[in-house]
């Protein structure tokens, strides 16, 4: 295989345009990236004035920035990669990276620009501000310009250029990516590109070096069945490598002998920073999505939990009025029970949204510290004593002795008050609170007597807002026990419980001795 042969394949297979001009600023070849860009057939573009492929006003001015470079000799933009914007065919413009370099050729002055489309970039960009709709409009755009692309590039992999310095010059300078060919035995016979640059490898070195042996362990035998196809004739496009470096592969045949593969290019192009663009975006599309059943949820629940709650103290309230006589106090004071529970109900309901807000906005964090555990328990079940129903209590035993512990009060004291009310709410007898340290662990747990919870409901029992099947007719959000398994995971604990219908249940906390 000649060297011309060499680089007119590349030139060809490149993923990116490349426009060759004349000090004159007159096309001279572009390749078939770069019609599958500007949208136009080649005998359309070859010597005319490249300004036609520019928006104003960059199109008017070009010819001058030539005339300035050819009279100064001091390049502005020869040699550095910028951003600008080309015009298409059908007046559409895109941006897109621009690298130009210079090369002589029989005392004749060209240059060549490598164009690298930002299409798509720009749209993951406008995508991350919020623009879901202009990148699902241009993806399908891009989608159909790079059909267009692949079968240009498969009807043009014939023609040639006949300067060997051409393709040295844009092999080189081949952006974000490498170029390769190897043989049969997987030999690199040719090796450039920027990325073997951006890496501190000399390309030379690679000469007669398996190629496999560049490519991460894990990868080698997928990469090897995709060359092995390659060699059978067959064109191969695919990605591999890891988050911190992810590469886009374009494998195709390039000589033949006795119709037998023997060579075979691979265009590597480092897509690293638009596989983690798409991710990002996949997680804020994500996030969003939950954010929006959340809402959607509570709407729901709310519009059902506060709507009881609210009811009976607008019925309380007027029902007050009717009782102004000094041996009516009774009555009064019955109504105004009813007020103050509701309102206690209502206020736990709001304190469980704002935990959950809290959580999912990622401000709730872990700060350990000493703290007695039978101060916590003991202020913890003072707390819940206006909740008790009558001939109810809350019984606590403390087997800690008035040891200290290592541990996030606020959280641990916010999971205990939640597990009481449940206990209370779904019991009426005597609740247990209960301390112990053994094995370097301290569980804290909370035991009832009450409704208990079926085997069926147990595996569902700590999600977001889920209720049991046997307690539909008790107010609550179905959030109390998700908030304490969320708290639980920030605190690297354990929550465990054991439950029995109609028997009760058994709600426990665990904490590793911090080391």
């Amino acid at each position: 295989m000649v060297e011309a042969d060499k680089y007119q394949s590349i030139f060809e297979t490149t993923l990116d345009g490349i426009i060759v001009i004349t000090d004159r600023g007159l096309i001279e070849d572009i390749n078939s990236a770069g019609l599958a860009l500007f949208g136009y057939e080649k005998s359309e573009l070859i010597g005319l004035n490249i300004s036609m492929l520019m928006p104003e006003p960059d199109g008017s001015r070009h010819d001058s920035y030539i005339h300035n470079y050819k009279t100064t000799r001091q390049p502005k933009v020869i040699g550095i990669g910028r951003e600008v914007e080309g015009l298409k065919k059908n007046g559409e413009v895109f941006p897109f990276r621009l690298a130009i370099s210079e090369f002589v050729v029989n005392e004749n002055h060209f240059f060549t620009g490598i164009i690298h489309d930002l299409t798509r970039p720009k749209i993951q960009e406008r995508i991350i501000r919020g623009y879901a709709e202009e990148l699902e409009q241009r993806v399908e755009q891009r989608t159909e310009e790079l059909k267009k692309e692949i079968e240009l590039r498969e009807t043009a992999q014939k023609a040639l250029i006949n300067s060997q310095k051409l393709y040295e010059t844009i092999a080189s300078n081949f952006p974000n990516g490498t170029i390769s060919v190897v043989d049969r035995n997987f030999s690199i016979v040719y090796a450039e590109g920027s990325e073997l640059r951006n890496l501190g490898v000399n390309p030379s070195i690679l000469l007669g070096a398996n190629y496999l042996d560049n490519i991460p362990v894990a990868w080698q035998v997928d990469f090897m069945k995709h060359l092995s196809d390659v060699f059978e004739g067959h064109d191969q496009q695919f990605t591999y490598g890891e988050d911190d470096k992810m590469y886009r592969v374009r494998c195709v045949p390039l000589s033949r002998v006795i119709n037998e593969v023997d060579q075979v290019l691979i265009v590597e192009n480092n897509v690293t920073s638009e596989k983690r663009a798409e991710r990002e975006i996949y997680m804020a599309l994500t996030k969003e999505k939950q954010l929006n059943e959340l809402k959607t949820n509570f709407v729901s629940m709310a519009s059902h939990e506060f709507r009881t709650p609210l009811s009976s103290i607008l019925s309380s309230a007027a029902l007050i009025g009717k009782y102004p006589e000094t041996h009516q106090q009774d009555n009064r004071l019955k109504h105004l029970l009813k007020i103050k529970n509701n309102v206690q109900n209502l206020t736990m309901i709001l304190n469980d949204f704002l935990s959950l807000e809290k959580i999912e906005g990622g401000f709730i964090k872990y700060n350990p510290e000493s703290a007695c555990v039978g101060d916590l328990i003991h202020s913890a079940a003072e707390e819940m004593q206006e909740l008790l129903k009558p001939n109810q209590h809350i019984v606590v035993r403390d087997l800690t002795d008035n040891t200290a512990w290592l541990m996030d009060s606020y959280l641990v004291r916010n999971m205990l008050t939640n597990l009481i009310s449940n206990a209370l709410k779904y019991s009426e007898k005597n609740i247990t609170l209960s301390a112990e340290i053994a094995r370097n662990k301290l569980s804290i747990s909370v035991q009832d007597q009450g409704i208990g919870i079926s085997e069926a409901d147990q595996k569902n029992l700590f999600s977001r807002f889920y209720r049991a099947s046997n307690a539909s007719h008790i107010q609550g959000t179905g959030l109390g026990l998700n908030i304490i398994k969320r708290y639980a995971d920030i605190m690297k604990a354990q929550i465990t419980f054991e439950s029995e219908l109609n028997i009760g249940s058994k709600f426990t906390i665990q904490l590793d001795e911090e080391k």
